[in-house]
């Protein structure tokens, strides 16, 4: 359970600070060019907080994989096409699925070798 919570706190900060920072680059002004770089970088600083606790009982080619996956996923999918509203071709729909199952398939072989708290 543990390792769910921190694995979704990874997904929502660090989806977030990639939409803070594609946000900066289409900055009109200097003020909101740096606030928006900052809250990209507090997003992902607690992201990466989230992920250290999560390689607390994950072994590294377990929660490598699922982390990053899930935020190719929650950048392609939510952000760049909830947020944005940006084209989805049918190739990169195909390569979401396959990270989508390649998730799946990681998640598997970490929820038998998950530790007890």
């Amino acid at each position: 359970m543990r390792n769910a919570v921190l694995l979704l706190c990874y997904f929502v900060f660090v989806t977030s600070a990639n939409v803070f920072l594609k946000l900066s680059a289409g900055a009109g002004t200097v003020w909101y060019f740096l606030v928006m770089q900052i809250a990209g970088n507090l997003a992902g600083f607690v992201g990466i907080l989230a992920y250290t606790g999560l390689l607390q009982t994950l072994p590294l080619h377990i929660a490598f994989p699922l982390s990053r996956g899930m935020v190719v996923l929650g950048v392609q999918l939510a952000a760049s096409l909830l947020f944005f509203h940006e084209i989805f071709k049918p190739t990169e729909a195909a390569g979401a699925a396959l990270v989508a199952a390649g998730i799946i398939l990681v998640g598997a072989s970490a929820a038998r070798q998950e530790k007890p708290a």
